[in-house]
C-alpha cells in the first residue's frame, strides 16, 4: 500500500484518465481508418456465412438508399476499428488500473482477460461458422416454400451477421462470470441448481433481446448454447467449490445446520 506521501493528487488521476480515454479514441480512430480502407476484403469476410449456406450474395443483397453504399462501409469501419482496437483499450485501461491493484489482482489479471478474450472469439466463430450459414439456409427455403424470392438489404443482413456474432461471444462469458462470483464467494453451485428453471426462462428472455429477429428458430439456436454453458457454469462451480471442501447438498435438500455448542452439564 502507497503511503500517504506517494498517493497522487486527484488532479493528477483525472489526467492520466484523460490521456487514457485519449489514447483509447486514438487506437480506435487508427483501427477505423484501416478497417475504412480494406472495407471489400472485410466485406467479403462477413459474407462468407452466406456463401457457405449456398447462396450467392450478388442475387440476394441489395441497396436500397442513395447513400446505403457509404454507410455500409462507415459501418464496416466502425466495427473493424472496435474489434482491432481493443486489445490496445483493454492495455491502455489495464495500465491506467494496475497502480490501484494488489499483487494478487495484478497476477490474476492477464488470465481473466485472456479466457474471457477466448470464450468471446470462441463464440463469435461458433456463430460465424457453424450457426450463420445453417440460420441463413433456413430462412432462404423458408422463403422459397412461401413462393417468395428472397431478396435482402445488406445493411439489414450485415446487422444480423454482426448481432448474432457479438450475441454468442457474449453468451459463452457464462462461464467466466460465474467462476469469478464462485470465486469471491458471491455465487454458490446449490443457487445455481435450486433456480435452474428460472435460468431457463432467463436464457430465454435473454436470446429473445441478443438475436436480431423474433422467430423461434433463431431463439432456438442462441438458447440450446447458452443453456448447455449454464449446465457447464453449474459443473465448474461444483469443481470450485469442492476443491474448496465446502459441502455440495443435494436439490431440495434443507441446509446444512451448525453444530450447536455444547453445553455444561450440571455438577451433582
Amino acid at each position: 500500500m502507497l503511503h500517504s506521501s506517494d498517493e497522487k493528487p486527484f488532479l493528477d488521476h483525472l489526467e492520466d484518465l484523460r490521456w487514457t480515454v485519449f489514447k483509447a479514441l486514438a487506437a480506435l480512430a487508427l483501427a477505423s481508418v484501416v478497417g475504412f480502407i480494406e472495407t471489400k476484403p472485410i466485406l467479403r469476410l462477413l459474407l462468407g456465412p452466406l456463401k457457405q449456406a449456398g447462396e450467392d450474395p450478388a442475387k440476394i443483397l441489395r441497396f436500397l438508399g442513395v447513400v446505403d453504399p457509404f454507410s455500409v462501409q462507415l459501418q464496416i469501419s466502425l466495427l473493424t476499428g472496435i474489434v482491432l482496437s481493443l486489445p490496445a483499450v483493454l492495455y491502455f485501461v489495464g495500465e491506467f488500473l494496475l497502480p490501484a491493484l494488489t499483487p494478487t489482482e495484478k497476477r490474476a489479471l492477464l488470465p481473466i482477460f485472456s479466457t474471457g478474450a477466448f470464450l468471446f472469439l470462441l463464440g463469435g466463430f461458433f456463430s460465424y461458422a457453424v450457426l450463420l450459414p445453417q440460420t441463413l439456409r433456413f430462412f432462404v427455403q423458408y422463403s422459397h416454400d412461401l413462393g417468395v424470392e428472397t431478396q435482402w438489404t445488406l445493411p439489414n443482413y450485415l446487422d444480423f451477421v454482426v448481432q448474432m456474432v457479438v450475441g454468442f461471444g457474449l453468451a459463452f462469458e457464462l462461464p467466466l462470470v460465474v467462476v469469478l462470483l464462485t470465486h469471491f464467494g458471491i455465487l454458490r453451485a446449490e443457487l445455481l441448481r435450486r433456480y435452474r428453471r428460472h435460468a431457463i426462462v432467463v436464457i430465454i428472455v435473454a436470446a429473445a433481446c441478443i438475436t436480431p429477429t423474433s422467430d423461434p428458430f433463431t431463439l432456438f439456436l442462441l438458447a440450446v448454447p447458452m443453456y448447455l454453458l449454464y449446465e457447464i457454469s453449474l459443473w465448474i462451480a461444483i469443481g470450485i467449490e469442492r476443491k474448496r471442501g465446502r459441502p455440495i447438498s443435494s436439490p431440495g435438500s434443507p441446509p446444512a445446520l451448525e453444530p450447536e455448542a455444547e453445553q455444561d452439564k450440571p455438577v451433582p
